[in-house]
């Protein structure tokens, strides 16, 4: 239904209806309304009305300051956010997914957006904790029975009732205190380890409570944890309870997190509420919970202060998960029981009807970029996806750490015997160095983490152990194959900036594993380091031979891509002055491009080499830790350093030939040397000397991931055109090298915008919205990139000489920046306009399956999506699912099993197309051959 299909009245009459059933004042009704009415009459708003104007409600209850119980003054009016969305027909993913959409065109502060994000995380780590807290309680307690059931739900408005202590009651009031106790500390709402530490502790304080008491009643005789003979008659209780930590979580090291939540966290707070009257027990060991004269009374306090906390704070109230475990139980006792059984516990959590809201969505004006889809660069270093099964998120969260601990395979957080070994070959022992850089970044790190989180020293002292750990082995990995690349590492050795850098993506995998709330580049602030230098060790690492988890990587790619796309762009960035240094401004693509990594007007000729680093594919020799740390050189001197090495000028050591077919597509062909036997492309590109200062490698990387967003967008396009991708791709690279248009701003904003210029040129009926469209379908997409762009700077007649910025949409920027600057360069590729004198700039060689890779299924036999009949390869077999007869499965088998089969080969590359076909290939041997022998002649 369409909201533009029912009357204003009738509107406004369902909003007054729905603010009379929260009890809302007059003035949050009266601004509902405005926002509402202003944003439908610019948006054209589908879907149910009654779900936007619950929408609207919230906004507006969130505009407004109260003053709380005390004192306090809060920004909103206390809305029952539960009851809000029950009454608005909104689910929780509903909820999150048309308020995200309602900011986005209402163009609500950051503050807003953080609230809602800070909402959702909240719901989403009460969700799965409370999945993982049924299954738990059924294990240590006995199963509510029916009768407790029905005699809860037959005297509930009783007053002279008394809340009786059975196991159903246990099991709603450890809940009730658990989220009590939970909204005390606000990183136990975020982080979902800590929310089931928190959840461990209140569960070993009930056991403790049940067990010392002797509530046989209420425990699970079959329960592990219980001494053996428990079940005898003549058992005598011990003073002290078993403790559940050990029973409830296996790694080592995330017991010592969880006993220090029961020892420290839950202390402190259990002890607060014993001396605020809530809790009755003992406040020395906090016993005597259970107690029938305790019992009811600590109930009743603790439902009225977790009440008291909701009235605060508008937070999502998860008491919702209690009554939808009583209606499902409830169910399952009155129809299924005795078919049931006691059947797994989890299959019930896994039923709730309360659907946990997604970590992105694909819909219009997603707020945040979706960091979990997986990148499009760097997806050959992903493990097998088929290896990694699809898991729940609090499984996830704890799957991180136990890998993490895994990788550190119980090492100290010191410098190995073989790291020891690797110093001392060196001229300077780098040991001092590295202590004291480590003790520099650690202090720093441990002052702002607690200034972020007070009294979490503990947590930062943890997490800097794992962090070096991590750093020390990670040293070892790199240098073993430093070392295997040039004998002196000495030069690496000393520079501080590589330790600097080094650590700090160590503790960047540290917070990413326990999902710290502050994000990238939350690390990189701590320790004043420049993305410019953070990126050059993320492929090292992601290289090392301890594979870190897929997630891991997705997370180091996703940075290592906003590195590139935005952040070594600003105005501080050091990149400015290392181009200054260099003496010869941005290079092109192709001046920096590995061989056979070019793309002219034929495709076929793409794939003489293999793509490097940022690429789909890399088995092409990676630059080193050492590369990745030189300084520029200008040009003066890399040319007399060639002539040095070479003995002649540049210019005279020709390397490639350029020849033209009868369809007039000019290929590159390699030149043999004679003496050497080999082909000379290690040290130059098509003519060029190969660049391996870090400048280089940086721009080498920036062009591949811009070359694959491009190619992306244009497949989404249908834009195949080669010459027109060549167009594009020779704009946006101007737009890089000839102007400041890349400074402060976006890689996505200047390749759109070059997207759409040439396609205006060639009189294509693609809008900006097309691209935009498209444009959201990949996965590193943000709503800010296109409606957050500066437009211009101005500093202002103060005193301070403040900058103020103008901002606005990307159109508005096309239109009054971009097509200024661009406009004489981009008006030459006007079909009208003679241009076959313009050179247009050759592509980056990516794959063009962007979205599938192949996968490899046995040995050298690999599975990838079918684009069209045209694309099999005929070096090899062939199974089409559904059409290939079973006689190929069959020949595909025997080849499996090394068994030869007559008039077939083996495919002979495992992850790329086979593209050239042979009678290519002895035309091109036959051209070799040729200029071999011109060139003897020459010689003779």
């Amino acid at each position: 239904m369409v909201l533009s299909e029912e009357g204003e009245d009738q509107l406004h009459k369902k909003l007054l209806d729905l603010c009379s059933k929260l009890n809302l004042d007059q003035k949050t009704v009266s601004i509902a309304w405005d926002n509402f009415t202003s944003i439908n009459k610019n948006f054209s708003l589908e879907g149910e009305s009654l779900n936007w104007l619950g929408c609207a409600v919230f906004v507006a209850s969130q505009s407004i300051e109260v003053t709380t119980i005390g004192t306090t003054v809060i920004k909103g009016n206390g809305i029952n956010l539960t009851s809000l969305l029950r009454y608005s027909n909104l689910s929780f993913a509903q909820f999150f997914n048309n308020i995200n959409k309602w900011a986005d065109m209402a163009h609500l502060p950051d503050e807003f957006r953080r609230k809602i994000d800070r909402l959702k995380d909240t719901f989403g780590v009460a969700h799965n904790t409370f999945k993982r807290f049924y299954p738990i309680f059924s294990k240590i307690f006995a199963s509510p029975n029916s009768t407790d059931l029905e005699t809860t739900k037959q005297h509930r408005n009783r007053k002279l009732r008394p809340v009786l202590c059975n196991t159903s009651k246990v099991f709603e009031f450890i809940w009730n205190l658990f989220i009590t106790l939970k909204g005390e500390d606000p990183q136990c709402s975020s982080e979902l380890v800590k929310s089931f530490h928190l959840l461990y502790a209140c569960l070993d304080l009930a056991f403790k409570n049940a067990f010392l008491a002797e509530r046989r009643d209420l425990l699970n005789p079959n329960f592990e944890g219980l001494p053996a003979d428990w079940n005898n008659p003549g058992f005598i209780v011990p003073q002290e309870a078993p403790c559940l930590i050990s029973y409830l979580c296996k790694c080592p090291s995330v017991v010592t997190e969880a006993r220090y939540m029961k020892v420290y966290v839950l202390r402190r707070l259990i002890g607060n509420l014993i001396n605020n009257k809530v809790l009755l027990a003992d406040n020395r060991n906090f016993t005597g919970l259970f107690d029938q004269h305790n019992f009811e009374q600590n109930f009743k306090n603790v439902v009225n202060a977790y009440e008291t906390h909701l009235l605060n704070c508008a937070d999502v109230d998860e008491r919702i998960f209690l009554a939808e475990y009583r209606r499902q139980l409830l169910e399952q006792q009155n129809n299924t029981w005795a078919q049931i059984g006691r059947a797994s516990s989890v299959t019930f959590a896994e039923q709730s009807v309360i659907a946990s809201p997604p970590n992105n969505t694909n819909s219009f004006g997603a707020a945040t970029p979706r960091g979990s889809d997986t990148p499009l660069t760097g997806r050959v270093y992903l493990p097998r996806e088929a290896d990694v099964l699809p898991l729940s998120m609090d499984k996830t969260i704890t799957q991180k750490i136990t890998r993490l601990h895994n990788i550190l395979n119980n090492r100290s957080p010191a410098a190995s015997e073989s790291l020891l070994a690797l110093f001392e070959n060196c001229q300077v022992d780098p040991l001092p160095t590295i202590q004291e850089v480590l003790n520099t970044l650690v202090d720093k790190f441990v002052s702002v983490y607690i200034s972020a989180l007070p009294n979490k020293e503990e947590d930062a002292r943890n997490r800097i152990q794992i962090g070096i750990t991590l750093f020390y082995k990670f040293i070892e990995n790199i240098l073993e194959n430093e070392k295997k690349i040039r004998n002196d590492i000495s030069t690496l050795l000393k520079k501080e900036l590589f330790y600097q850098c080094m650590f700090a993506c160590c503790m960047e995998i540290v917070l990413f594993s326990y999902n710290f709330p502050n994000k990238f580049p939350f690390i990189l602030d701590i320790f004043e380091i420049q993305p410019l230098h953070f990126v050059k060790v993320i492929e090292l690492i992601v290289r090392s031979k301890d594979q870190l988890s897929r997630e891991m990587v997705k997370h180091l790619n996703r940075i290592e891509e906003t590195i590139l796309e935005t952040l070594i762009w600003k105005s501080d960035s050091p990149i400015w002055g290392a181009i200054n240094s260099s003496g010869e401004g941005i290079p092109k693509y192709e001046s920096t491009a590995l061989p056979g990594h070019l793309v002219y007007s034929d495709r076929h000729s793409v794939r003489n080499g293999t793509s490097e680093s940022n690429g789909s594919n890399t088995h092409s020799p990676v630059p080193s830790a050492l590369d990745r740390f030189q300084s520029p050189v200008n040009s003066a001197s890399r040319q007399l350093f060639s002539q040095v090495q070479s003995g002649q000028s540049v210019l005279q050591k020709h390397t490639h030939l350029m020849i033209t077919d009868k369809d007039g597509n000019k290929k590159l062909i390699p030149i043999m040397d004679c003496d050497k036997k080999e082909l000379i492309n290690n040290d130059s590109s098509y003519g060029q000397p190969r660049k391996l200062n870090s400048l280089s490698l940086i721009f080498r990387k920036f062009y591949n991931l811009a070359g694959l967003r491009m190619e992306h967008l244009c497949m989404k396009l249908g834009l195949t055109d080669i010459e027109v991708k060549q167009k594009i791709w020779t704009v946006f690279e101007d737009s890089i090298r000839n102007s400041d248009l890349i400074r402060d701003r976006h890689l996505d904003q200047l390749l759109m915008c070059a997207v759409y210029v040439i396609c205006r040129i060639s009189n294509s009926t693609l809008k900006f919205q097309d691209i935009m469209k498209f444009y959201r379908d990949q996965p590193q997409s943000g709503s800010n990139v296109y409606r957050d762009v500066l437009i211009s700077r101005e500093i202002t007649d103060d005193e301070n000489g403040t900058v103020a910025e103008k901002r606005s949409d990307l159109i508005s920027f096309y239109n009054s920046v971009y097509v200024e600057v661009m406009q004489r360069f981009a008006v030459r590729f006007r079909s009208s306009i003679p241009n076959g004198n313009l050179l247009l700039s050759p592509l980056p060689a990516v794959k063009r399956d962007l979205i599938s890779p192949s996968i490899q299924v046995v040995g050298n036999v690999f599975v990838r999506p079918l684009e069209s009949p045209s694309t099999a390869s005929t070096g090899g077999f062939n199974y089409f699912f559904s059409r290939s007869p079973s006689k190929d499965l069959k020949d595909i088998n025997k080849l499996v099993n090394n068994n030869r089969v007559a008039g077939k080969r083996l495919l002979a590359d495992d992850d790329l197309d086979i593209e050239i076909a042979a009678n290519k290939r002895a035309s091109n041997r036959k051209i070799q051959s040729l200029v071999e022998e011109r060139r003897n002649q020459n010689n003779e």
